[in-house]
């Protein structure tokens, strides 16, 4: 489950939110150069994800693999590690249309001056 935190730029005292983690339908990838945040969907993703799936330990993989019905259907049984699931993600994600590389763990940049000096406070909103 992902959260919206309210912050503010330690470095030009800009407010911001700032959206953390991803849902159960969803990836979050943020972009390394300028903080930008794009979802991807687990239904665009879902030959790589149910691969991926197929490999995670009892008893989570087997409550994830109830919602996704159809990874049976792209199963291979040359399964992903973890690691190598999120790099295809990230290269699934694509560049940032400021030409920065989106990945599952960039941090949060402020959108004023781009640094990544972010104080987070409350979490105001929740997402699946």
């Amino acid at each position: 489950m992902g959260v919206e935190v309210e912050g503010k730029c330690l470095q030009c005292g800009q407010a911001l939110t700032v959206s953390d983690g991803g849902g159960f339908f969803f990836h979050l990838v943020r972009c390394e150069a300028c903080g930008e945040a794009k979802s991807i969907g687990f239904d665009e993703i879902e030959p790589l994800r149910a691969s991926y799936l197929k490999d995670l330990s009892l008893p989570y993989g087997m409550v994830v693999m109830a919602q996704d019905h159809d990874a049976e259907k792209y199963w291979d049984p040359d399964t992903f590690a973890e690691e190598k699931y999120h790099r295809a993600v990230e290269a699934f994600a694509g560049a940032c249309a400021c030409g920065g590389r989106l990945t599952l763990n960039a941090p949060p940049r402020c959108p004023a001056c781009r640094s990544t000096h972010v104080e987070l406070g409350e979490v105001t909103a929740f997402y699946d």
